[in-house]
């Protein structure tokens, strides 16, 4: 019996506000994949082949693994006229498997991550894990945005996650386009810690991926942020419950009050131009550390957007929209959201909001 599985960073405890109750587990996913406490799977033997091979943080962080995504699976052999071939590539089909389902729950509850997928032997009869191989992500610690720095999985988190799992893969594995593309964009963002301008602009492709397409009524910053408001609604608020401590005072951030900053921040970077001074001198939330200036919060913005998105046309059934730039430009279409009818209604402000009106 082989394995393959992917660590969850952290399970929320009391003091968190939420909690992950250790005792549901394991706690079936989809598809074989099951949320497992795996502390008990390694033992001094786990990682015999890696002692002089890797460095002692890595082999440390191997060791750390409390929690995670598991895959279990038998790779039975391909047998012809007696001779044996090879085996049944469930190897590669597990893995893909798990990291699909690793991509859902950063969409719901993004979090650090020291170590990627592992994989290896099942050790009978101990039922101990002995590691073949694993990913440890380029910068060893993928850092996330201020505001997910203590995000850490929660109840809630691993029942949306099976909620939203048989969706999630069917949309990835399908001809949903639009979808797949801003899945994919976020996910790469997620792995440009060190370069936050990268991040921010690889976010705000996924957030296109959605919103926009190549057709001139249905490209542009005026498109994009009135779509953004008619979508998620424009007095949602940037922080989700539980996103912020309690420690610290929500500042009621909305969608309609920064998506206009996020697409002009996202405009300076991609036409090459400096972001100006008044962006790093204005102040829109507190946080641990002090002051969090308006890039943070615009980059928090992004991965709320994008996520957020993403996750509604799971929820809400709306795939087929997002299947291809046809599908997107109608359904945005019959909702008056192109930019020839945005157009007269910025140019044309309510009589109440004109001058000496």
């Amino acid at each position: 019996m082989n394995f393959t599985l992917y660590p969850i960073y952290w399970a929320a405890q009391q003091f968190d506000g939420e909690r992950f109750d250790m005792g549901r587990l394991p706690f079936d996913i989809a598809e074989g994949v099951r949320i497992e406490s795996v502390r008990d799977r390694f033992d001094d033997g786990s990682f015999d082949i890696w002692r002089e091979r890797i460095g002692g943080e890595a082999l440390d962080a191997l060791r750390a693994v409390r929690l995670a995504l598991v895959h279990r699976y038998d790779p039975r052999q391909i047998v012809v006229d007696g001779e044996l071939l090879g085996h049944v590539p469930h190897e590669l089909q597990s893995d893909r498997r798990v990291r699909l389902l690793a991509i859902c729950l950063r969409l719901i509850r993004p979090m650090r991550q020291r170590v990627a997928v592992i994989h290896g032997r099942i050790r009978e009869p101990e039922g101990c894990f002995d590691v073949a191989g694993f990913d440890v992500p380029p910068t060893e610690m993928i850092e996330v945005p201020e505001v997910q720095k203590l995000f850490k999985l929660r109840d809630r988190d691993a029942d949306d996650l099976r909620a939203y799992a048989p969706g999630f893969l069917r949309a990835v594995q399908g001809g949903f386009w639009k979808f797949k593309m801003a899945v994919e964009f976020y996910e790469l963002g997620y792995f440009h810690s060190l370069a936050w301008k990268a991040r921010y602009l690889l976010w705000c492709s996924a957030i296109e991926s959605i919103f926009t397409s190549h057709h001139w009524e249905h490209q542009g910053s005026l498109v994009a942020t009135a779509r953004i408001r008619w979508f998620l609604g424009e007095n949602t608020n940037i922080y989700a419950p539980g996103d912020l401590s309690d420690l610290l005072e929500d500042p009621g951030l909305t969608v309609g009050r920064l998506v206009d900053d996020m697409y002009l921040m996202r405009n300076y970077l991609a036409h090459g131009d400096r972001i100006p001074d008044l962006f790093y001198l204005d102040v829109l939330r507190q946080g641990f550390g002090g002051g969090v200036v308006k890039p943070e919060v615009l980059l928090e913005l992004a991965s709320f957007v994008a996520r957020s998105s993403i996750l509604k046309i799971l929820r809400d059934d709306l795939l087929e929209h997002f299947a291809g730039a046809d599908q997107a430009e109608a359904y945005f279409g019959a909702q008056g959201l192109t930019r020839s009818r945005l157009r007269p209604a910025r140019n044309n402000p309510p009589a109440a909001a004109r001058p000496g009106a």
